[in-house]
């Protein structure tokens, strides 16, 4: 009886550190998805192009994909009290620097690298909080809360960053990001201080992952094709590495998978132009109609409430559509959603927030038929470091995808940025049939 009056105290604990840290995941996405609002006011007060305002926003992705293996390798040998604290820390220096410098963007850039590795624990330690400390047949609800407040951080932080940057001043933004300071007392008053087994952070395949998206990166922002060399040699070593070493970040037995290796190009195309049209959404807007970040962040909302209700409904319609017809679905409403403000630049500002609306909904109908299609023929064993691999892929394309987009809000049209996004889409659709269409229809 004694026994299980401990276990029920120790679950109770848990459950009281939850809504602490699910707080903080929210409160992180909230400031990194403020940020990416407002570049187009960086850039006019600074004087800088589209392209370069875009490396504030491209590194952040970079950093919180990267982040969010490390921090998930770190758990294993360090206390998620000890890394949640150190999360913090990160956000305070980051904020700081870039607050204190925000005059100079190359200081500002290093200020949010710095705060984007501290935002980067909160959505992985929560997640790895909930499946290690609550019981099994609760975890489902507790990880349910944290896709409702990702589509929830959408939503507030671009109403956050739109009327702070018009109303107060962009700049502002790190200060609020130093109210995450008050969350530490009650990390270090609820979360236990657990013991931790021995663990392994790949440092030398996320170096080269890093590498082979900066390279790209660089390479779309200035066409030096130096740059293209580097990829190919990073993306050359990362391939021999993992081939080699039982170390490796992901198993080269991961790429023999048919589902998963032909499943990925797909996933890294499309989600490259998700945070491409975001990114571009508020410079098209306010060169079209002269609208103000404020009003343009309340036009976003109908697409992220869009999101909202479609992510939730997606258990109901994966019941009654195959993974094949949902994704196909939402990859050509994505292309739609893309062609009709391509067609009809000019014509009214409605256009644009029906686009949004199809755009968010579209992809919130395919993430997890997606990811399904990804995992159906991974190990249960091996799941783990296959989801970790591709959010990874999500990260690093999104990053891509803001670098290219800004690269095309500096030399074309946006009508012709509008097509050529839906065009990539059309061409992300055509690889799924080819890859996985043949593929998918033999095995159901």
């Amino acid at each position: 009886m004694e026994a299980v009056n401990k276990n029920e105290t120790q679950n109770f604990n848990a459950k009281k550190a939850v809504p602490v840290i699910l707080f903080f995941f929210l409160f992180a996405l909230i400031i990194d998805n403020s940020f990416k609002l407002v570049s187009v006011d960086i850039a006019k007060d600074l004087g800088i192009s589209a392209t370069t305002v875009s490396w504030q926003a491209t590194l952040a992705g970079l950093v919180i994909g990267i982040g969010a293996v490390v921090y998930a390798s770190l758990a294993d040998t360090i206390n998620i009290r000890t890394l949640l604290s150190a999360g913090i820390i990160f956000i305070v220096v980051g904020s700081l620097i870039g607050y204190i410098f925000r005059d100079n963007f190359a200081m500002i850039l290093f200020g949010r690298i710095i705060q984007t590795a501290g935002l980067a624990s909160a959505e992985t330690l929560y997640v790895i909080y909930v499946t290690k400390h609550l019981p099994k047949e609760e975890q489902k609800k507790f990880l349910g809360l944290s896709t409702s407040s990702y589509a929830l951080s959408m939503l507030i932080g671009s109403l956050t960053g739109g009327f702070i940057s018009t109303y107060l001043h962009w700049t502002t933004l790190f200060l609020i990001a130093l109210l995450s300071i008050a969350i530490l007392p009650f990390i270090l008053k609820l979360l236990p201080k657990e013991k931790s087994t021995k663990g392994h952070v790949d440092v030398i395949g996320l170096f080269l992952i890093a590498a082979i998206a900066t390279t790209i990166m660089l390479y779309i922002s200035n066409f030096n094709w130096l740059y293209l060399i580097g990829f190919a040699v990073a993306l050359g070593l990362f391939l021999t590495y993992i081939s080699k070493s039982s170390k490796a970040l992901i198993d080269a037995s991961f790429f023999k998978n048919k589902h998963f290796i032909r499943t990925l190009p797909i996933v890294f195309i499309i989600y490259s132009v998700q945070l491409g049209y975001i990114f571009a959404f508020p410079f098209i807007l306010e060169e079209i109609y002269d609208l103000k970040l404020d009003m343009i962040s309340l036009l976003l909302i109908p697409g992220y409430v869009a999101s909202v209700i479609i992510g939730a409904l997606s258990g109901k319609i994966g019941q009654v559509l195959s993974s094949k017809q949902a994704t196909l679905i939402a990859l050509g409403g994505i292309a739609i959603a893309l062609l009709i403000p391509g067609l009809f630049t000019d014509s009214s500002v409605v256009i644009y927030v029906l686009s949004m609306v199809i755009f968010s909904g579209s992809f919130a109908f395919m993430y997890a038929p997606l990811l399904d299609t990804c995992l159906s023929s991974i190990p249960k064993e091996k799941s783990g470091t296959a989801i970790g691999f591709y959010n990874l892929t999500i990260n690093v394309s999104a990053s891509i995808g803001i670098a290219y987009t800004a690269a095309m809000l500096d030399k074309i049209s946006i009508s012709t940025i509008l097509i050529v996004l839906s065009v990539i889409v059309v061409v992300a659709l055509g690889l799924y049939w080819v890859l996985l269409g043949k593929l998918l229809k033999t095995e159901n």
